[in-house]
């Protein structure tokens, strides 16, 4: 799932600082900049000209030279069951798929304006994502938790508990919590209201209404999802429609 791409050259101030894991994957094709990756296995400074796939189940940090700011196309893309533990540089080559694929995506972004998710940008990232599974680059999570991961998926909308979870793995669920954490890095719990703001943001993107978007993902009452996403997001969901406008 495609929720969020770009590209552009980014204000002076712009940092990155995932306190715990994004349980999603950054994408960046640098243009240019001074930008240095942090995470507590691996110091790298961004290069020019490379791809860079960033953990989805590690925390980290980027900080940028404001005089020299990171110009790249970006995508926030979901890889859900599959999991990337560590960062992925990629130098992309000239007269390959990979160089295509990318070149595409940014002509197709030129041409049409950030105005939401578009479906044709979200086939491109799919096929991005299956190339990123060709070439094992993903990590699989053990059988039991990616059904799980699919049974949050597929019942979103309704109320999911860690012992619905637990039950369906056979496990204790404090064993299942355990097991969860050591391989996404974060809580079912908190998997779960990741996803589902996630999957808001993707909704709100696409011109569904509040109101849809909260039954949609799991909240009954309007003003729990309006609380539940500020407080994630840091801004209210009626303002997303405005953020996104060209």
């Amino acid at each position: 799932m495609l929720f969020l791409y770009g590209l552009l050259t980014v204000d002076k101030d712009w940092h990155v600082k995932e306190i715990s894991p994004a349980s999603y994957c950054r994408v960046y094709y640098v243009h240019g900049g001074n930008v240095v990756y942090r995470d507590e296995h691996t110091v790298r400074q961004l290069r020019t000209d490379c791809l860079y796939i960033f953990p989805s189940t590690l925390p980290y940090e980027m900080v940028q030279d404001p005089e020299d700011p990171l110009s790249c196309l970006f995508l926030h893309i979901d890889v859900s069951p599959k999991l990337l533990h560590h960062l992925v540089e990629i130098e992309v080559k000239e007269d390959t798929f990979l160089m295509y694929l990318l070149k595409t995506m940014e002509v197709w972004i030129k041409e049409h304006p950030f105005v939401g998710v578009d479906i044709i940008l979200e086939a491109l990232s799919n096929t991005f994502a299956e190339y990123l599974n060709k070439e094992k680059l993903l990590q699989s999570v053990p059988d039991k938790i990616a059904e799980t991961i699919s049974y949050i998926t597929e019942h979103v909308q309704e109320k999911i508990t860690v012992e619905t979870l637990s039950s369906l793995c056979g496990y204790h669920s404090q064993y299942y919590i355990s097991l969860f954490c050591a391989h996404m890095g974060i809580t079912p719990h908190q998997y779960l209201i990741r996803h589902r703001m996630k999957l808001a943001l993707h909704e709100l993107m696409v011109g569904k209404s509040v109101s849809e978007t909260s039954d949609n993902v799991g909240y009954p009452e309007v003003r729990n999802f309006i609380r539940a996403f500020k407080k994630y997001y840091g801004f209210p969901p009626r303002q997303v429609r405005k953020m996104i406008q060209p």
